[in-house]
């Protein structure tokens, strides 16, 4: 006589969609870090750049603005792991950056990928719209000369004018009269009030001598 767990065994009903034993047949790419990613950007290029440029290019391949401290701490450890190769740009490959011009900044570090002899630089622009020269956009400030001291207080005044205009075209005579005529005015206010001030203290001294009398 069959026991019951045969007979549990037979009546169970199969499950067809049970995947529990089928064997696993896809597999999971691992994620690229972010020293990977910066090492494969950079082998895609065939110029060397400088940690500027590379951090340019992350920025946007990844979609997302890094710091050039995030891409000089990746850049060496791919140095230090033979994955890369840099050295100090020289003064031709210098000039090639700048267009020509006169930049004062130190000589750029070059890095490469992979590791080995790093390709001399031969163009300016490496990653699209990012130069080392830029010119400049401000305005540099005039520095007047002026032949004589006549000269020099003619353009003051004349700056003068400009900066307060007067509401009336007058002359410098006009103008000093002017000026005399209001201290004149003003003085003569002052004194008179220190007049009647005077009168009026005379007139009770006069008044106290009359009822002493």
């Amino acid at each position: 006589m069959p026991q019951l767990k045969h007979l549990a065994r037979f009546t169970t009903p199969v499950n067809l969609n049970d995947t529990k034993d089928t064997p696993i047949t896809s597999i999971v790419k691992p994620t690229l870090t972010f020293t990977e990613s910066v090492r494969a950007i950079l082998a895609s290029q065939t110029q060397p750049l400088s940690v500027i440029e590379i951090t340019e290019l992350v920025s946007r391949e990844t979609k997302h603005a890094y710091d050039e401290t995030y891409i000089r701490l990746a850049l060496k450890e791919l140095v230090n792991s033979g994955n890369a190769s840099s050295r100090k740009e020289t003064h031709e490959e210098r000039s090639i950056r700048s267009q020509g011009q006169d930049v004062r900044s130190l000589r750029a570090t070059l890095f490469y990928s992979p590791a080995g002899i790093v390709p001399p630089r031969t163009v300016a622009e490496a990653v699209p719209g990012l130069t080392l020269y830029k010119p400049e956009t401000f305005t540099a400030r005039k520095i007047y000369k002026y032949p004589s001291k006549k000269a020099r207080r003619e353009h003051i005044e004349a700056q003068l004018v400009e900066v307060t205009p007067l509401p009336v075209a007058a002359s410098s005579n006009q103008v000093v009269d002017y000026l005399i005529e209001k201290m004149v005015a003003e003085r003569t206010a002052d004194l008179q009030a220190q007049l009647d001030a005077a009168n009026a203290k005379m007139a009770k001294l006069q008044e106290l001598f009359k009822s002493a009398l």
